[in-house]
């Protein structure tokens, strides 16, 4: 009789980034170039998985990526196409205190489908760049809320300007983070 092993879920970047054209892009932003700057072939970054809340858990404790280096988040928010996230170039520490970066930005994409549908925003007061607490990670204005899978949209513009709109609490369906390593 054979013996069933139990594989650990995949660590593989979800393939509907790779294939749309997102993770190009990121490394675009990530470089500050023109968003056509790279494609899947010329991309200067490996995208490693390291969180997928529908895998490992919708915890604060289950979710940090502490130590990592740079890392940008994924939200696909549920009954509907959007994605919001942010880049940070720095590590996420769990301390909850701000990180001081002029590099980190957030994103919206209206369709998350459709590339063409994208907005970035870099951080324009790097004082109130990002943290990381107990309950997640906060972009100054788009604040994580890992334990009931939400996102808090302050849309004050403290930090970066908004691309979100007005709506100020996002149910997210699924979250993901990636450490971003360059090759």
């Amino acid at each position: 009789m054979r013996s069933k092993i139990d594989l650990p879920p995949s660590r593989k970047p979800n393939l509907k980034y790779d294939k749309s054209g997102h993770l190009p892009l990121f490394a675009s932003w990530i470089d500050k170039k023109n968003t056509s700057h790279y494609n899947r072939e010329n991309n200067p970054y490996d995208f490693k998985l390291l969180y997928r809340s529908s895998q490992d858990g919708v915890d604060a404790r289950s979710f940090h990526c502490d130590n990592k280096g740079a890392t940008i988040w994924i939200a696909k928010i549920k009954n509907s196409t959007q994605i919001i996230g942010g880049y940070n170039p720095l590590d996420w520490n769990g301390d909850s205190v701000w990180n001081n970066t002029t590099d980190s930005f957030i994103f919206n994409f209206t369709n998350g489908k459709n590339i063409s549908t994208s907005k970035i925003s870099y951080v324009n007061n790097r004082k109130y760049a990002d943290f990381c607490n107990i309950y997640g990670p906060t972009m100054s204005n788009l604040f994580l809320c890992i334990n009931n899978k939400s996102i808090k949209n302050s849309h004050f513009g403290i930090a970066y300007p908004n691309i979100i709109g007005n709506t100020e609490n996002f149910i997210v369906e699924d979250y993901e983070v990636f450490q971003i390593i360059k090759k």
